[in-house]
């Protein structure tokens, strides 16, 4: 089974919001598992950093995809990672260029700013899209 891993910032402090990760983690349940670590602070993400092997950082300033693209890096990262990816949402100040080195895979999902909140619900609901899109479903389109 794939197992995907998202350290962040804070809490989802929005019902609404935690109720639309979840729905997203129980559509996937057959086919991933999730681990969530929201963290106190950005020293506490940092030390939660350096405990992962492959980490993909979420920036502003990182590479864009649309979703097909973001699908294909997804399964690609999967069979290069073993089938364990960990996802990482900077605070406020973004990372440290120490940290962007150390982990040089960057993405953006949007030039626009959003809450770290939101980020979480963008996060995967582009990955349940993109296993949809691997399977061929119509949800896509």
């Amino acid at each position: 089974m794939i197992k995907i891993k998202l350290l962040s910032v804070g809490r989802t402090k929005e019902t609404w919001l935690e109720e639309a990760i979840q729905e997203y983690v129980k559509r996937l349940s057959s086919e991933a598992c999730f681990e969530f670590l929201w963290l106190k602070d950005d020293a506490a993400l940092e030390h939660a950093m350096q405990k992962e092997k492959h980490l993909v950082l979420l920036d502003s300033r990182g590479r864009q995809m649309d979703s097909v693209e973001f699908a294909d890096f997804l399964f690609r990262e999967f069979e290069r990672e073993g089938s364990r990816l960990t996802f990482a949402i900077g605070g406020a100040e973004g990372f440290s260029e120490k940290i962007k080195q150390q982990f040089p895979v960057h993405i953006s999902l949007s030039k626009m700013t959003f809450t770290h909140q939101m980020i979480r619900v963008i996060l995967i609901e582009q990955i349940f899209r993109g296993f949809e899109i691997r399977k061929g479903s119509q949800y896509h389109k």
